[in-house]
């Protein structure tokens, strides 16, 4: 069977010195599987030994300081299940009678704030998580398949070893290769946003630009908020001049600040006008 490979271009140095460099990685064979696992196992068992918590250890942690609680564990649950319910909807409408253009939209916008809210909940577990015995053995396995699968186009291994790629292993080949292999053994795509359900919906419907942010039917190059509202690149509000306002409709500056009016001072005294002085009658 013939062995899976991802090819990458990858630019390397700077000004004259740049170039570019033909590169693949390919899927881990047993063998290297197996080794991998094995450094795992040793890196697991030497953050242990180091004082480093496992993930069921910071679970505990987190609970006792108020990080992550059973009613945070709720709310992700139904989080999870209104976002899936909303998924439901968007597909197959009320059942009744066709639905509308404008209803999908509400619910596909109302998807992406349940999506955004469950991120901004996990934001901290997850952060509490990264630095576990298990999370640091989970990536040292990654790191080392990346080592061992890492190929200039003519054959030849990237990487002497894998201390040599702990060496280089922020340069920018290392990071091509392994963004390629996550791609190939978790199946990530480039691509996953304009595939989620809501943002397909939208697509489908040229109701968001390339970049999907929200647009106006009626004008496609126009971007809007999820009220309908018409907005710049930077999410300031504008009117239908195409000038900066803020939601009430007051008008902003090109900055996004307030115009501000010339002020009269009235708290210094004014200086005292000088006497006039007669001049010397002159002899005719």
């Amino acid at each position: 069977m013939t062995q899976k490979k991802v090819e990458s271009k990858v630019e390397i140095g700077e000004g004259d010195n740049k170039k570019e460099v033909d590169i693949y990685v390919t899927q881990p064979n047993n063998d290297v599987l197996k080794r991998a696992e094995r450094y795992k196992s040793r890196t697991w068992n030497e953050a242990i030994q180091d004082g480093v918590l496992t993930k069921k250890e910071v679970s505990m942690v987190m609970e006792k300081r108020g990080i992550w609680d059973e009613t945070k564990d709720k709310k992700e649950k139904t989080l999870s299940k209104d976002i899936i319910d909303l998924e439901k909807k968007l597909a197959h409408g009320n059942g009744k009678r066709k639905p509308k253009l404008s209803e999908g939209r509400d619910v596909a916008i109302n998807i992406r704030k349940k999506r955004l809210e469950l991120r901004d909940l996990l934001t901290d577990k997850i952060a509490m998580e990264e630095n576990t015995a298990d999370n640091l053995a989970d990536n040292a396995r990654f790191d080392y398949l990346v080592a061992h699968c890492t190929f200039y186009a003519n054959g030849k291994p990237v990487y002497e070893n894998f201390e040599d790629y702990n060496n280089q292993g922020s340069d920018e080949i290392a990071f091509a290769a392994a963004t390629s292999l996550s791609r190939m053994l978790y199946n990530l795509d480039s691509s996953f946003e304009r595939k989620l359900p809501e943002n397909k919906f939208l697509l489908d419907y040229s109701l968001v630009n390339d970049d999907l942010s929200l647009v106006n039917p009626n004008n496609p190059e126009e971007l809007i908020d999820t009220e309908g509202r018409r907005i710049d690149e930077n999410g300031y509000y504008l009117d239908d001049k195409g000038n900066r306002i803020d939601k009430d409709g007051n008008p902003l500056t090109e900055d996004g600040e307030y115009e501000t009016v010339e002020y009269e001072n009235d708290l210094v005294d004014k200086p005292k006008p000088k006497p006039k002085t007669k001049k010397p009658a002159t002899e005719s």
